[in-house]
């Protein structure tokens, strides 16, 4: 059942040919850097910049770090002088783009329907450029005054990893709360968009046109249309983007964490962040590794289910960041452990005093659920969050 909409902004929701509008906005960028610190042909600086989120790099980092920092190195310039420059560029800069793109057709109808039908609607946006241009641009795309009901916008400065990763998806439903098969990708690329996302395990439906939405329109506008998309077949090609993604959402979140706010609990019967935290470090070792090189080790072993942790959870540490950082370390060996099994390891049978009949593969992709379990109550913690879909 469908439960959330991630409608593409960019040459979707926003009509515009993406390559022109790429291109302008990467001349308003470099005529701003030029501007700003006098050298020239600053346009091949941004181009770089978002190549880094590609390769190999610090997870925990928002892309927008990484652009920043790549930006700083290039020019031999303090990370905090080029992030003052930038600054500055967001949002007027923008403005320049504007002759490139506008409303799409039926796209305010078709967030009004989809919003009626108490929907969580996310704007996926390219994860390079910041919250202030995403927020001028659903503007130009008739939008803007949805912003407030919009369940997430992704950007620069939120997210960890780059649109073609099939982990940036991931990390999108974990930070809106719901499971892949939950969720209904709009996208206009088939190579870029659906297939990460596919990956994952999320629906898609693909509009080539702008003007195509309103197929789509019509399409939800069908009573009970969320219901006739079923849960997807697990494929352990899933495993590795959601257990990236997840650690991006829990990254993210904490990014927003006071320091006031480690030890408060939203009520005596629910866990503090510190406590969620020291939970997702112990489990992940003890035991969901454990779990599954039991499996590995031993013929089709008996699972018994750990009875349901109360509210009084122990507080490992009075570091939580730290604690942070051990859960993101064994969740890499969690990865390590998955990278190295052969195609046939995945569906080692096993029996589980809840789940019964289970396997390998399932075992994991719990593993991942229990993830997105804890972020949810994380978020609802912190108040980022819209009620529980």
């Amino acid at each position: 059942m469908i439960k959330a909409a991630l409608l593409d902004l960019d040459n979707i929701m926003l009509d515009c040919p993406s390559h022109l509008f790429a291109a302008a906005f990467r001349r308003a960028f470099a005529q701003h850097l030029e501007g700003q610190t006098g050298i020239q042909s600053a346009d091949g600086l941004f181009h770089r910049a978002t190549q880094k989120l590609n390769g190999c790099r610090d997870i925990v980092s928002l892309n927008d770090e990484v652009i920043t920092t790549s930006i700083a190195a290039d020019l031999n310039a303090p990370v905090s002088d080029i992030r003052s420059k930038l600054g500055s560029l967001f949002p007027s800069s923008y403005e320049q783009t504007r002759s490139a793109a506008g409303a799409a057709p039926d796209a305010r109808q078709l967030v009004e329907a989809l919003l009626d039908q108490g929907l969580a609607v996310a704007v996926v946006s390219n994860p390079i450029y910041r919250e202030a241009a995403i927020v001028q641009w659903l503007g130009w795309a008739g939008l803007g005054d949805f912003i407030e009901s919009f369940a997430f916008l992704s950007s620069s400065e939120n997210m960890h990893f780059a649109k073609a990763d099939p982990a940036f998806y991931a990390e999108l439903i974990a930070r809106i709360g719901i499971e892949p098969d939950e969720a209904l990708l709009v996208g206009g690329n088939q190579q870029k968009d659906h297939l990460p996302a596919e990956t994952v395990g999320l629906h898609t439906w693909l509009v080539e046109d702008a003007t195509d939405l309103g197929a789509l329109l019509e399409h939800v506008q069908f009573a009970g249309w969320q219901h006739r998309y079923t849960g997807r077949p697990l494929r352990e090609t899933m495993l590795k983007p959601q257990f990236l993604g997840n650690l991006g959402a829990l990254f993210g979140l904490l990014s927003e964490v006071k320091e006031r706010q480690w030890h408060q609990k939203p009520d005596p019967n629910e866990w503090s962040i510190v406590q969620i935290l020291c939970h997702l470090a112990e489990t992940e070792t003890a035991v969901h590794q454990k779990r599954l090189q039991k499996i590995l080790r031993v013929e089709n072993p008996f699972i018994r289910a750990l009875p349901p942790p109360g509210p009084d959870v122990p507080t490992c540490s009075d570091r939580p960041r730290e604690v942070a950082e051990e859960f993101k370390e064994k969740r890499l060996s969690t990865l390590e452990l998955i990278a190295e099994l052969a195609p046939e390891d995945w569906q080692r049978p096993a029996r589980h005093s809840i789940f019964g009949l289970t396997n390998l593969l399932e075992m994991a992709y719990f593993t991942a659920q229990h993830d997105r379990l804890h972020i949810s109550q994380l978020c609802q913690t912190l108040g980022k969050c819209l009620d529980p879909i």
